[in-house]
């Protein structure tokens, strides 16, 4: 009878693992243009679809807000605003983070501010009245804006649905239902959640490559 054994160094399993890690890094660097490509192409789709799905962008499009704020395009505009957010996300590979590197997530308007420079953010009524209706959709919350007006529904005006009539002591903003501040706005309730499908994006496009 003869038994047969196999002995393994004691070192074998890390540098088992050493190998294993070099060709998983290797996979990733041959292949990290097409997978940042894809998941910032995969994420730009996510925010696009979360942000045009927001309450707030359907009544601009033709519903109070479009009434109220005047806007005849109101669905063009905010349709532009979305394209421009979406656009502006950009993934990177960092090398040396991590075992394997790490993907760099950026959205460049953090403070609005771009968004709220576009000649969509505001328009200029007959009389010269410049409207800031983005800024005050984002950033006003319960701010009593216009002062001596109020809302009067059922009377087409220039956006149909209604028209602003002079009554005095009368204030109006923004419909509580949509107000947002810096911190909470319908920009961030659309996108709320939006790290964990982050998450799910990078690694499912990781692993179509090391797999």
């Amino acid at each position: 009878m003869f038994n047969f054994g196999i002995g393994l160094d004691a070192d074998f399993e890390s540098r088992f693992r050493r190998e294993v890690d070099k060709e998983i890094r290797r996979k990733i660097t041959l292949s990290i243009d097409r997978i940042t490509e894809s998941i910032e192409i995969a994420l730009q789709n996510l925010v696009r679809l979360k942000l045009e799905a927001a309450p707030e962008v359907n009544s601009l499009a033709g519903g109070k807000l479009r009434y109220q704020f005047g806007l005849v395009d109101g669905a063009a505009r905010i349709q532009n605003i979305i394209e421009f957010w979406a656009d502006s996300i950009e993934v990177t590979y960092v090398v040396g983070a991590g075992r394997f590197g790490g993907i760099s997530i950026s959205m460049g308007d953090y403070d609005y501010s771009q968004a709220l420079s576009m000649s969509e953010a505001e328009f200029t009524t007959e009389d010269g009245t410049p409207l800031e209706w983005l800024r005050w959709l984002l950033l006003e919350g319960d701010t009593r804006i216009v002062n001596n007006y109020s809302f009067q529904s059922g009377r087409r005006g220039r956006a149909g649905g209604g028209i602003m009539i002079q009554r005095q002591n009368a204030s109006w903003g923004v419909p509580a239902e949509f107000a947002g501040t810096a911190n909470d706005n319908f920009a961030t309730r659309a996108l709320d959640g939006l790290n964990d499908d982050i998450d799910i994006i990078v690694r499912r496009e990781i692993v179509k490559v090391v797999k």
